[in-house]
């Protein structure tokens, strides 16, 4: 298992954020990254820009300390799910979709 993210899909995933909270969309300059489909699945998405969205401290708490409410929003994917790209995640935003080239589409 490869435990460091890459700097490309850090970069693209702050980028892709314009360095917000992808939950509550305030400035997250110095967000964590987050993995929605956890780490521990070794396979090409492990650290790909579809599983990954940038959260703020107290948002990225709140999605571990809350998994039954963080999987309904779609910031918790389950694992066995082979392609995190097709499950979209929920803010005031809309519906969140992230693909793995670092292309994001909402639906309101």
């Amino acid at each position: 298992m490869t435990t460091s993210i890459p700097t490309g899909a850090r970069s693209a995933v702050r980028i892709r954020s314009h360095h917000r909270c992808c939950r509550c969309l305030v400035p997250a300059p110095n967000g964590h990254l987050h993995h929605r489909r956890t780490r521990s699945v070794d396979d090409e998405h492990q650290h790909c820009v579809c599983n990954l969205v940038l959260l703020c401290a107290r948002c990225h708490r709140d999605v571990h300390a809350f998994p039954v409410a963080s999987r309904e929003a779609g910031f918790i994917v389950s694992r066995f799910e082979t392609e995190p790209a097709t499950v979209p995640y929920r803010n005031n935003l809309g519906l969140t979709f992230t693909d793995c080239l670092g292309g994001v589409r909402v639906e309101t």
